[in-house]
């Protein structure tokens, strides 16, 4: 997703590039592409397709360069483009591309629409696209009911901080000095997404018109991420060159003595492993340790960039996939004394682009939380860092409707400046009670005719816990059975599908139910009112008389669960209608079309996946008011 430099020399030469016959523009507009050099490739794509409106081939190139230079408009009249022609089944991942686009451009219904249309024509929910979707979905029906955090305000910064170019990476150091990064103005029409494309560092003092800071500025490299630790003794940042049309950026130190700021050194293997993007270091004090955090796409990570920790005395430690995700998690910032690690993230259920997220450390990391307007918004919200005497002023980038540009509608990054008062409970309470809907629907599976098979009773003492573990243990079972009567490949493949069933949708559904419960807890405790909906469901072998019942059952079930839940923690709220749970019985009545009801068939009516995924309840809505 680097962005790429687009030089005025394509303009001085377009007389002559026009002038090109079409299979030599396409050539260029491929190469450029294939380098990810995505404005360049613009340039050409578009001058091939005045020559020939109708060349399909240049279309869906066209959309995925618009979109990694952030051309939200453009890109979406694009991808519709492709998404009509008779060959978009050639490129499946178009409407998640439009809702992405349509979230830049805070259009959340239309993204919702187009990313529930991925989710459903997906045939593999185990995808790495597919749970990019979900993501992207989730973030949608957030920003549908997000209010912007009145306690906090954000300001643009003037022009003595801000250019018509890229402006990023802020540090505050002591009480008047600001040091960031810029793009410079004879680079042409450059751009940088969230490391710096031929940047250099700049410096402004007591709010002043900022000046270069040239001591460690090399014109060979991309410089960019400086920050220094809380005595401003000691230095780090990234010097990155482009290599394969990716931008790989090494961690460099320098030490602060007598006046002086020693040659920068290369810091050793632990923070820059070989074959790998190690940049954005910012201090920190970490459970007892001093280090950097870091952000790497290094061997062992969970996904493209992961954040780590690594010490100044021992071994680099990923964050966990409590932080760290299929995705970009970047630019991080911990602070020492709120114990708070601030990072952005493009797969956290987000507002559009590069979010920026909290988790508190309290001998674990708390839940990831979107920190919400206005801090985030539809673009890409990235660099935020505090004082580390305060943290309720401090700084970050965006490109963000308002930010300065010089060519497209969001182009490039400007610094912000953040204040904010002291959370009040109920900022608390729609933070928690907010990441509680991210989670849903949640659905929690069972076992055929479970729990108490064969009554008619309406409900059960059965907890869900039990009858969870119950379903579990049948897993073996299912892979037998179902697979029977296959062999080869189609038998291999349908082992491991039943097996991420269990293990993924079948105990991911259980792991949330027990976030779900801690939050609850939380929330409750902050006396706000919560209504939880559930429905039931099952799979259609029996009447719908006695499905509604089977239904009851299992809604039942999660009501125990609740009741049980950290030794009855939350009976009283119930008894006193603070926590009220309403069902919404739904039986057969709502059965996926294609699973099978006929009794002698248990293959399909019972063991298969389809049935399996029928007989479920779901916690569907949430809730929350707090007086």
């Amino acid at each position: 997703m680097k962005k790429n430099i687009l030089s005025y020399c394509l303009v001085l030469l377009s007389s002559f590039t026009f002038a090109q016959k079409k299979v030599e523009i396409d050539a260029e507009a491929s190469f450029y592409y294939n380098t990810q050099d995505y404005f360049s490739a613009v340039y050409f794509y578009e001058l091939s397709l005045q020559k020939d409106s109708n060349s399909f081939s240049d279309w869906y190139p066209l959309a995925e360069s618009y979109r990694q230079t952030n051309q939200y408009s453009k890109g979406i009249s694009a991808y519709k483009r492709v998404l009509t022609s008779k060959e978009s089944a050639a490129f499946p991942n178009t409407l998640l591309w439009l809702g992405v686009l349509h979230k830049n451009k805070s259009e959340y219904d239309k993204a919702s629409t187009y990313l529930k249309q991925f989710l459903d024509e997906s045939l593999r929910p185990t995808d790495y696209w597919y749970r990019k979707a979900l993501m992207e979905w989730k973030g949608a029906q957030m920003a549908l009911s997000a209010k912007k955090r009145e306690e906090v305000q954000v300001e643009l910064m003037g022009e003595q901080i801000n250019s018509s170019y890229s402006d990023f990476a802020p540090f505050p150091l002591g009480d008047s000095a600001l040091y960031f990064s810029s793009m410079v103005a004879d680079d042409g029409l450059a751009e940088e997404l969230y490391i710096g494309h031929r940047s250099q560092f700049m410096q402004s003092q007591y709010g002043g018109v900022a000046e270069l800071f040239k001591v460690f500025n090399d014109l060979n490299y991309h410089m960019a991420n400086i920050s220094f630790s809380p005595m401003g003794e000691e230095a780090y940042f990234s010097k990155c060159k482009t290599k394969n049309g990716d931008l790989i950026c090494q961690i460099y130190t320098s030490r602060y003595r007598k006046g002086l700021w020693f040659v920068p050194e290369l810091m050793d293997e632990r923070f820059n492993e070989s074959f790998s993007n190690n940049t954005h270091p910012q201090w920190g004090l970490w459970k007892g340790d001093e280090g950097l955090f870091i952000a790497s796409d290094r061997v062992g990570g969970l996904g493209d960039m992961d954040i780590w920790f690594v010490p100044m005395q021992g071994s680099a430690i990923n964050l966990g996939n409590g932080i760290n995700t299929s995705g970009k998690e970047v630019t991080p910032f911990y602070h020492s004394v709120e114990k708070a690690l601030y990072f952005s993230s493009d797969f956290h259920p987000g507002f559009g682009g590069f979010d920026i997220f909290k988790s508190l450390w309290e001998e674990n990391w708390g839940l990831v939380e979107n920190v919400g307007k206005p801090l985030n918004s539809p673009a890409n919200d990235l660099y935020y860092v505090s004082p580390i005497d305060s943290f309720s002023i401090g700084f970050f980038s965006s490109n963000r409707e308002g930010s300065r540009t010089i060519t497209t509608e969001s182009c490039c990054n400007d610094i912000y400046r953040f204040t904010k008062t002291i959370e009040c409970v109920c900022v608390e309470v729609d933070s928690i009670s907010a990441a509680m809907r991210l989670n849903l629907p949640l659905s929690l599976y069972f076992h055929n005719d479970e729990p108490n098979p064969k009554t008619r009773d309406s409900v059960t003492s059965v907890n869900y816990t039990d009858a969870y573990n119950s379903f579990m243990t049948q897993k073996d079972q299912y892979i037998k059975r179902f697979s029977s009567v296959m062999s080869g490949r189609a038998k291999n493949a349908t082992e491991r599908q039943m097996r991420d069933f269990f293990e993924q949708t079948v105990s991911g559904g259980y792991q949330s139910l027990l976030i779900f419960a801690e939050q609850l807890e939380e929330v409750l405790a902050l006396e706000a009112k919560v209504e939880i909906k559930l429905k039931g469901y099952t799979s259609p072998l029996t009447a719908s008389d006695y499905n509604n019942l089977l239904a009851k059952r299992r809604i039942s079930s999660v009501e125990n669960f609740l009741k049980q839940f950290n030794s009855g923690v939350l009976i009283p709220y119930l008894q006193n209608d603070q926590l009220v749970l309403t069902e919404l019985p739904l039986g057969e009545t709502q059965v996926s079309i294609g699973v099978s009801d006929n009794p002698n068939d248990r293959r399909n009516s019972v063991y298969s996946i389809k049935a399996a995924q029928e007989r479920r309840i779901e916690i569907v809505s949430v809730l929350v008011e707090f007086n």
